[in-house]
């Protein structure tokens, strides 16, 4: 009798250890850290989904998910239509010592305008065209 006493004590003492393990709160996953980097685009791999910028800091290697919004202008564009030495902002995050891309803004090419100054002369030109003489007419055979 004392010893299912004991028993019924311990496996009471077991099952409320059980219990709250089951209850406590999961560990926090760490914060992904919030950046922005402006630089230069040195290359883009659309197979391995990555994009290299080159920063006042170093190149830097930003993964680029398929939810990576990528905008032109007002106009949204595939990460394979970005060109090497392309202006970008990337709005990224660290996630497990890696950066990834939230948003990317590639700026608009500067279009230079140039304006082609001619000066136009005076100069004249005369032609000459020489007619040639009519040949004299061909003797006629003989008979």
């Amino acid at each position: 009798m004392k010893l299912s006493r004991i028993l019924i004590a311990v496996l009471a003492c077991t099952s409320l250890l059980l219990a709250q393990e089951a209850t406590a709160p999961a560990p926090k996953a760490a914060k992904a850290k919030k950046e922005a980097c402006m630089g230069t685009v040195v290359s883009v791999d659309a197979i391995a989904n990555t994009i290299i910028v080159k920063t006042k800091k170093g190149d830097d290697t930003i993964s680029v998910e398929s939810s990576t919004k990528i905008m032109s202008g007002k106009k949204e564009i595939a990460l394979g239509d970005i060109k090497a030495d392309s202006k970008v902002s990337v709005a990224c995050k660290t996630v497990d010592g890696k950066k990834v891309a939230s948003k990317i803004t590639v700026s608009a090419a500067k279009v230079v305008k140039t304006t082609k100054k001619t000066s136009e002369s005076a100069t004249s030109t005369t032609t000459t065209t020489t007619t040639p003489e009519p040949a004299a007419p061909a003797a006629e055979p003989a008979k």
